[in-house]
């Protein structure tokens, strides 16, 4: 379904993407949403703006301080909570938390195992996080839903973006001692490159 949230979910998935590829992909849907609307398929006309994209002359600076948190660890209380409590301790997008399963949670051994295009990695789950999530007995409803649902719960209950509370995460490795490769390994990265301006 065509929205506006729905657009700008598409948005968040250009993050990262060269200038080119960002504005290729962009052309190409407004070039669609406008077929829609002339043919009746529509309501009104949505148009994606083009991103704004920070010149190599003047880079967009990296807010490089970690904030704190306290009432993402209160008990829980809401969908949105939790989902944030995902994001801010394992660095996962919202397509990361739909591929979740809930046996993959190992409380005894406190590790989280995740595959991603076919590659497992083994997560820690810090003490503060189990006590909080471990008695939740439907998780697997969640990871079920949509990322337009996970998008607006999460906007329900914070403030705070799934971009910032995942930014949150690489600087909290960062400080614990976690060198750039070991960071893009948690987050299944391929590469360094869009971890670089956090480590410089």
């Amino acid at each position: 379904m065509i929205s506006d949230v729905s657009l700008e979910l598409f948005r968040a998935t250009l993050d990262g993407s060269k200038p080119s590829v960002q504005k290729r992909k962009i052309s190409s849907i407004n070039q669609y949403l406008y077929y829609q609307y002339q043919n009746g398929f529509l309501d009104r006309f949505y148009r994606l703006a083009p991103t704004n994209t920070p010149s190599k002359t003047t880079p967009k600076k990296v807010d490089l301080q970690i904030r704190e948190f306290p009432e993402f660890y209160a008990p829980i209380q809401s969908l949105g909570q939790f989902i944030a409590l995902l994001i801010l301790e394992f660095g996962f997008t919202f397509a990361e938390i739909q591929n979740l399963k809930w046996e993959n949670f190992n409380w005894a051994f406190r590790i989280l195992t995740v595959e991603k295009k076919g590659i497992k990695r083994i997560l820690p789950i810090r003490e503060k996080f189990a006590i909080r999530v471990k008695g939740i007995t439907n998780a697997d409803e969640l990871f079920s839903k949509s990322r337009q649902f996970l998008y607006l719960e999460l906007k329900k209950y914070t403030p705070n973006t799934s971009k910032e509370l995942r930014e949150q995460y690489i600087l909290r490795q960062r400080k614990s001692g976690k060198s750039i490769y070991e960071t893009a390994e948690n987050l299944g990265l391929s590469t360094i490159v869009t971890l670089e301006r956090y480590y410089k």
